[in-house]
This record gives structure tokens, C-alpha cells and sequence, in this order.
């Protein structure tokens, strides 16, 4: 892939930067590597994500720097470590729950943590709802 950041082709960044406690910077896009990792200087890091995201949408990263990354291409959020461990995964990889159904997720967009640990996840492209999770991934309740 080579070692400077001019060679990256990143596509479509848009609400899918994070930044962790040494000033990397984490670049959910939708291009050949689907995370990439940049130091604070803007120089390559690594990436990774190849086999695991179809179509990045949504990054952030918590407090403990697990980031957060929903993919609206194959309806799940996954939650992984720095560098691309998936610790967690909701939803069902390339299963979309049935248009407006209410249930999670058709097309998940972006994800926010309340103070107590609990996951809010969009599901706004097909399903205009909120689900809430607890830390450990169970769904609590959805909403809208």
C-alpha cells in the first residue's frame, strides 16, 4: 500500500473521523481500506477493515477508545479496538431487518454512548429509529 499518505485514495470522510489519546487519527471511509490510520503529523500508520466493512458510515470513539463504526451496507455496528479487533458486533452481517420495521437494523447510520455505557444506534435510511443496547450489546428498548 506504500508508506505515504498521498497514495490513499479516501473516499467519502464525511462524520467518519476519530481521534485517540495519542493524537491518531482514524479515517472510516469508503474506499479500498476502510479504516486508516494516520499519527499526528498525517503520516500512514496502517489500515485494516478490508474484510470486515462494505460500506462505512458512521465513527466514534468512546472513552475507553473502543471505536465505534457503523456500516449502512451491511446493517451492522461493530465496536473494535485501535487496531481493528472487533470485540463486538450487533446486527446481522448483509441481513437487513424488513424496511420501517422497527427492528434493528436496515441501514444503521451512526452511534452515541450515554454516560452510564449504554449504546444509542441510528437507524435512520430504513427504519427511522433509535435502538438502545447495553454495554454488553443486549437491546434494551427502540424508539421513534
Amino acid at each position: 500500500m506504500g508508506n505515504t499518505a498521498a497514495r490513499l485514495v479516501i473516499h467519502r470522510c464525511r462524520r467518519r473521523v476519530a481521534v485517540d489519546s495519542k493524537d491518531n487519527v482514524y479515517v472510516f471511509n469508503r474506499g479500498e481500506h476502510p479504516m486508516i490510520v494516520f499519527d499526528r503529523a498525517g503520516n500512514f500508520l496502517r489500515s485494516w477493515g478490508e474484510d470486515i466493512f462494505t460500506k462505512a458510515h458512521g465513527l466514534h470513539i468512546g472513552p475507553n477508545e473502543t471505536l465505534y463504526c457503523t456500516d449502512d451496507g451491511d446493517h451492522t455496528m461493530r465496536a473494535c479496538t485501535l487496531d481493528g479487533k472487533v470485540l463486538m458486533t450487533i446486527g446481522i452481517s448483509g441481513r437487513p431487518a424488513q424496511y420501517m420495521s422497527g427492528e434493528p437494523f436496515h441501514r444503521c447510520t451512526h452511534t452515541a454512548l450515554s454516560p452510564d455505557g449504554d449504546l444509542y444506534v441510528s437507524d435512520g435510511y430504513g427504519n427511522a429509529r433509535i435502538h438502545k443496547y447495553s454495554p454488553d450489546g443486549k437491546l434494551l428498548f427502540s424508539l421513534g
